[in-house]
């Protein structure tokens, strides 16, 4: 392990790019962090998936890190930086071990760190995944919300019984009919987790539509 000091951080649920940051996110200036060089595997699923950590490395990172924060310094429990070989990203646990913050550097500190940090020796990290996120590839921030909500819409109207507007929207997006409506519900959120944006675009403009 070794100390990271002086940088910028964005935790959120996704590890947005720095370029995709906006003026009103929480983005903290961290004095100092823990960091690790990890494999590039373990910083895969760090970045991709919903997972725990074990109590012993909670311990490890325990009120080591600190933010600048209005001219004082404060303490963020649980937070370290985790490297590879071509990434550095910084991530948040609460109490439990669960992950629940991840954030991109900026591309000249994060550069800095992989540099700085080369020699460190490779810290094997015991966690479990919780949740294999489905969304996966480079999208946009704007993307990635388009998918957030758009799964958030169709479970709403699939638990409210919404079944002539589920199969509605099946039949718009397929150009096929069906009366199944748990397979047209499962069908429309399989091709928005995999982002088809054939299929996103079309839903986009019939929720549209369907609000009015």
């Amino acid at each position: 392990m070794k100390n990271t000091y002086d940088i910028l951080v964005n935790f959120k649920k996704r590890a947005y790019e720095f370029y995709e940051w906006n003026k009103n996110d929480d983005i903290k200036h961290i004095k100092t962090i823990p960091t690790f060089r990890v494999s590039s595997a373990c910083l895969l699923d760090f970045y991709n998936n919903e997972l725990l950590v074990s109590t012993d490395f909670l311990k490890k990172i325990e009120d080591k890190t600190e933010v600048f924060c209005k001219g004082i310094v404060k303490v963020e429990k649980y937070a370290c930086v985790l490297f590879s070989d071509c990434k550095a990203l910084a991530f948040t646990f609460d109490s439990n071990g669960n992950l629940i913050g991840k954030s991109n550097l900026l591309f000249d500190e994060s550069d800095d760190i992989i540099t700085s940090c080369f020699n460190l020796e490779e810290t094997i990290i015991d966690y479990n995944i919780i949740s294999v996120c489905n969304v996966r590839g480079n999208y946009t921030r704007k993307e990635y919300k388009t998918i957030e909500s758009l799964l958030e819409y169709l479970k709403s109207i699939y638990e409210n019984k919404g079944d002539l507007e589920i199969m509605y929207m099946y039949l718009e997006c397929f150009d096929k009919e069906t009366k199944d409506e748990e397979k047209a519900y499962n069908e429309l959120v399989k091709q928005v987790e995999t982002a088809n944006f054939n299929v996103i675009e079309k839903l986009s403009g019939l929720i549209k539509v369907v609000k009015k």
